[in-house]
């Protein structure tokens, strides 16, 4: 039964689309008469039923901004207004670096900035101004022109691709140092919630929310050891060891000085000191967590109506987007991939099947189980690192 929607204590209220279109066949007929004949090839019936589609989409759109309000539903830019309101902005994308060894004329200054190209096809671009030495060499640092985790192995920036006087080549000794990409929904999610629930309530959750608003920190988990005795995983008796993903080392050591308990020591094994209002020195200790790329492969069945160059991309990001909400030290449940993947496909009628999904490291067998993380370990899956294959 048709109503207009509403909103009241219990949320916001929409009638359904049946219900719409049910609503303007009988204004048509108390119209045109009670006689007049309506079905579903008829031209006059199929323009209802785009009428009320319409309305419904623009029902649906309202309701989906309704529930943007919570976090837990908002995605984009809505998250992103979400986040000033708990102190929190979402982390952007850094570029990746890496460190190139220069040949050319000895004493040249190069005045245009060298770009070189890698085996990848990312542009890598140095400063200006570099002076070669009296052996006609340097070192400097190139960035990636594509911000993200750009991965370079040593060797593989080479090839020079704007010609600059007194430089003949370039080349990278060492793999680059990744950058990050863009935070992901799911990732801000979890730290606006942190950020909410119950400011202030003091202990861990405290000392957890402190460093999860550190300025580039991505994933944030504390470990405590009430007891007076070394614990499984290393940390001391009467110390927290926080386990962290980006941010600096030094605002990070800042937030867990200033928020930890006095008399509470700190494991790690990363180092800072932190000065006191007093002027005293103090040596904050922590844990960088470590990263479990893994790989995905996963099998598709098309159905009817089926388009590879959009179902694949979105099940590739999708499968990203999942395991970007994954905690440090939390495992992947492979079989929930599933659901993930499926749900890529909005309402309608879906347009193709999951056969199979399995995950594999590096130097281990493919599993459709469980990809286990070690307590300190951050199991991340990049787009690039999922395989979609469609049979048939």
């Amino acid at each position: 039964m048709y109503f207009a929607p509403y909103m009241d204590a219990s949320g916001i209220h929409i009638p359904t689309y049946e219900d719409r279109l049910q609503a303007l066949l009988s204004a048509y007929r108390s119209v045109f008469g009670q006689d007049v004949r309506l079905t579903e090839a008829s031209p006059d019936y199929q323009l209802l039923s785009v009428f009320a589609r319409a309305l419904d989409d623009f029902s649906q759109l309202l309701a989906a901004g309704f529930a943007a309000r919570n976090p837990d539903y908002a995605s984009g830019t809505a998250l992103d207004l979400l986040a000033p309101l708990h102190g929190l902005r979402r982390n952007g994308a850094a570029c990746s670096t890496v460190t190139m060894t220069l040949a050319g004329t000895p004493g040249a200054l190069l005045a245009e900035a060298p770009v070189f190209l890698d085996d990848a096809g990312f542009l890598w671009q140095c400063a200006a101004g570099i002076r070669l030495d009296g052996n006609g060499a340097a070192q400097v640092t190139a960035v990636c022109r594509t911000a993200g985790e750009i991965a370079a192995p040593a060797g593989t920036v080479r090839t020079l691709v704007t010609p600059v006087t007194g430089l003949t080549s370039g080349v990278n000794a060492a793999a680059a140092a990744p950058g990050t990409d863009a935070e992901t929904d799911a990732s801000l999610r979890r730290r606006v919630r942190l950020a909410a629930a119950a400011p202030a309530q003091a202990g861990e959750e405290t000392l957890l929310r402190a460093v999860l608003a550190v300025p580039g920190v991505r994933k944030a988990k504390l470990y405590v050891n009430e007891d007076g005795e070394t614990d499984a995983n290393g940390i001391p008796g009467h110390s927290v060891c926080a386990v962290v993903s980006g941010g600096t080392n030094a605002e990070i050591g800042k937030a867990l000085f200033l928020k930890k308990a006095p008399g509470i020591g700190t494991a790690g094994d990363k180092t800072v000191s932190v000065t006191d209002g007093f002027g005293q020195a103090h040596t904050v200790r922590f844990r960088r967590a470590v990263s479990g790329n893994v790989a995905i492969t996963v099998e598709l069945d098309p159905l009817a109506g089926f388009r590879a160059e959009t179902a694949v991309p979105a099940v590739r990001r999708a499968v990203a987007e999942y395991a970007a909400g994954l905690d440090i030290g939390q495992e992947l449940a492979v079989p929930a991939l599933y659901a993930v993947c499926g749900g890529t496909e909005a309402g309608g009628r879906p347009t193709f099947s999951v056969r199979s999904v399995t995950a594999s490291v590096a130097g281990g067998a493919a599993t459709a189980g469980v990809v286990s993380a070690a307590w300190n370990q951050l199991i991340t899956i990049q787009e690039s690192f999922v395989t979609v294959n469609v049979n048939g």
